[in-house]
């Protein structure tokens, strides 16, 4: 039998493997939580000690890193030498686009920690979640018609947390085949959030403005809506820093491992509408 135990699991992307993901007879499926119960074992990324017991039953470990938490040494090191003392044999780690190539950013910090740690993995590189439209940047969308971000006209390559899910749950039905390899993971469509903004009105039937203000302002906007600092600078360090990079690759890994097309923007907007009435 093997364990598989899903970190994140209430999340979107933790939600979408779920709805895609449906074990075989030969595996069984858990859920990380900070309460232990028949289908969840306990695991809190700040009780490092209080989670060597779940890693103990742990087979494959799918592992993202919380927005909140940053320093790698003091979490995720400790974190995956238990995992590699538990005898974990698997991590499926939820990395970014580019982090092979961006070595200063926790994510590619963890994807070393991984390889050293000689536990096999699958890192799943996503690009820009369309999600961010209805998560993050929705009070800005709803209430004030706006998106408000640093990103002058940088394109993003945008996709859908949905196909993250198909995409992960196609690598856990079989780990094996997938075994110390990279997926990259992206839509089709490269626009900046000055077409995002035009595809929006159009979807909403009123106007949504695209408003790119200069580090400060935008700085001092967030803080005054009671955003704290550390998420302002990763929002900074997502939305600014592209504007002197290379715009991303697009990617045929989702169709090679799930057999479908990605999801349009358009898709996306229609099923999600709603939330933004």
């Amino acid at each position: 039998m093997e364990n598989i135990l899903i970190t994140g699991a209430t999340g979107n992307v933790g939600q979408a493997i779920l709805q895609h993901f449906k074990p075989n007879a030969h595996q069984k499926l858990y859920l990380a939580s900070r309460k232990a119960s028949a289908d969840q074992l306990y695991f809190d990324f700040e009780d490092i000690e209080g989670t060597k017991a779940t890693l103990a039953k742990t087979d494959t470990l799918f592992l993202l890193r919380p927005p909140q938490i940053s320093d790698v040494k003091k979490y995720f090191e400790p974190l995956i030498n238990n995992a590699k003392e538990a005898e974990v044999k698997h991590i499926i780690f939820l990395s970014v686009q580019g982090a092979e190539d961006i070595s200063f950013i926790p994510h590619a910090k963890i994807e070393k920690l991984i390889v050293a740690s000689g536990i096999s993995y699958t890192f799943i590189r996503p690009s820009y979640f369309m999600q961010n439209l209805s998560t993050t940047l929705l009070n800005d969308i709803k209430e004030q018609n706006r998106i408000l971000l640093p990103a002058g006209n940088a394109k993003f390559l945008w996709v859908d947390v949905m196909d993250i899910g198909k995409a992960i749950a196609s690598v856990l039905k079989d780990v094996i085949a997938h075994q110390n390899k990279a997926y990259t993971i992206t839509g089709n469509e490269l626009r900046n959030f000055e077409e995002v903004a035009h595809m929006l009105s159009e979807t909403l039937g009123r106007k949504i403005n695209y408003v790119s203000p200069n580090l400060l302002r935008f700085f001092f906007a967030k803080k005054k809506e009671g955003m704290k600092t550390p998420f302002i600078l990763v929002m900074i360090m997502l939305h600014y820093l592209p504007r002197f990079q290379k715009a991303p690759r697009i990617s045929g890994d989702l169709t090679e491992l799930s057999g479908d097309a990605p999801i349009q923007l358009k898709q996306f907007m229609k099923r999600e509408k709603e939330i933004w009435q």
